[in-house]
């Protein structure tokens, strides 16, 4: 392997790392912080600082997520194990991971002002089901699970 390769390697890791803080904080978030909240309650100043903390990490996984993806991307289409499968796959993967950085950009930044009277409409609950943190959390799997089904498609193609 020369230095390249390991330097592909090394980024390939940090990709992977960085799907790893993201999806694996959503699931504490979504499987053991929320419900634990549910029953005691935190408060807002406690609920507030987590998001924030957690905010910082999905930026910077999201950060770092775009440009080494944006290098393995290149890497892998201009190998020969590129085939028609794997390029349409990878598409639909690019597809949701925007689909995920849109909605935790958009939909997601801390509002200033709460609006917990105003009445829930069809596209306000529409929205909640499309954008919420499970609707990420559950596209964020699929994205990891794509991954894999990507590795497996190159190697074939590199086989042929």
């Amino acid at each position: 392997m020369g230095i390249l390769d390991w330097i592909l390697v090394a980024i390939r890791w940090v990709h992977a790392l960085a799907a790893v803080a993201w999806v694996g904080g959503s699931m504490f978030y979504a499987l053991v912080l929320r419900p634990v909240w549910r029953r005691s309650n935190p408060g807002q100043e406690v609920s507030r600082a987590v998001g924030t903390e957690f905010r910082s990490v999905v930026t910077s996984a999201m950060a770092v997520l775009l440009i080494s993806g944006t290098v393995l991307t290149v890497s892998r289409l201009t190998s020969k194990g590129a085939t028609l499968p794997y390029v349409a796959v990878l598409v639909v993967k690019i597809l949701l991971a925007v689909y995920m950085f849109y909605t935790v950009w958009v939909w997601h930044r801390p509002s200033k002002a709460s609006d917990p009277d105003v009445a829930e409409g069809r596209w306000r609950r529409a929205r909640r089901r499309l954008a919420g943190t499970n609707a990420v959390l559950i596209t964020g799997v699929v994205v990891f699970g794509l991954a894999d089904v990507l590795d497996a498609l190159f190697e074939r193609g590199l086989a042929r």
